[in-house]
């Protein structure tokens, strides 16, 4: 959306529609599950307005029952997937908990991805809940931290921290110093490089993320799936 969507407020429903972008099948193409089959669930709408954000959430105006979602999921997922990723957007700013409670229930592993500022109190705790967290602003909601699985972060030259190697520019005004929150406690770290749709600048984020996962010790991935050309 490079920063030209609305910054949508957190919605308290009871969680039995949804407003959804887009459900597809492909392979997960970066964090810890990255090369495993599954299904993506976009949830539209997200509370916050990145200037980098490449992806479109707001433009469906699909709003299926919880029902008609896990079918459509069903209906997509091929045989021998067990990986749903929650998406956005944003999706906690949607009540996605009777959704992760119906995944689970089928025996699913659910990938949620956030940037962490938002939270619902009613989250199941469950091994098979991964909860990703890719922060794009200074603080984090309070209650997230404890149940953070992995965070991921997106590395751009010029825009990381010299000490840790994480970024130091704001997310949402162009330019503007910001340190983005700081992982706590001792959970996975990945990092993978920004696309800027420039060859030498997306060459110099390659390498300023290979450079910072070596001495940090954090996980590099890609962005696998525009590499092989899938969703």
């Amino acid at each position: 959306m490079f920063g030209k969507n609305p910054a949508r407020a957190q919605e308290h429903t009871d969680g039995l529609q949804l407003w959804v972008q887009e459900v597809f099948y492909t392979l997960q193409g970066e964090g810890p599950f990255i090369g495993q089959p599954a299904v993506f669930v976009r949830l539209a709408g997200c509370n916050l307005v990145c200037t980098w954000c490449d992806t479109e959430f707001e433009s469906s105006t699909w709003r299926p029952s919880l029902d008609e979602l896990l079918l459509d999921i069903d209906a997509k997922r091929q045989a021998g997937c067990d990986l749903v990723v929650l998406t956005g957007g944003e999706p906690f700013r949607q009540n996605v908990v009777p959704l992760i409670q119906a995944l689970l229930a089928k025996g699913m592993r659910v990938q949620f991805e956030t940037n962490g500022s938002l939270w619902l109190d009613d989250m199941p705790l469950d091994d098979n809940l991964f909860i990703i967290c890719s922060p794009k602003t200074k603080n984090l909601h309070d209650d997230i931290l404890p149940r953070i699985s992995a965070y991921k972060y997106v590395l751009a030259a010029g825009e990381v921290d010299a000490d840790d190697g994480l970024p130091v520019t704001s997310t949402q005004k162009v330019g503007q110093a910001c340190r983005l929150a700081r992982p706590v406690g001792d959970v996975p770290v990945y990092v993978s490089p920004r696309d800027d749709y420039d060859t030498h600048k997306n060459a110099a984020n390659m390498a300023l993320c290979r450079d910072v996962a070596l001495k940090h010790g954090y996980r590099m991935t890609i962005q696998l799936h525009k590499m092989i050309g899938v969703a």
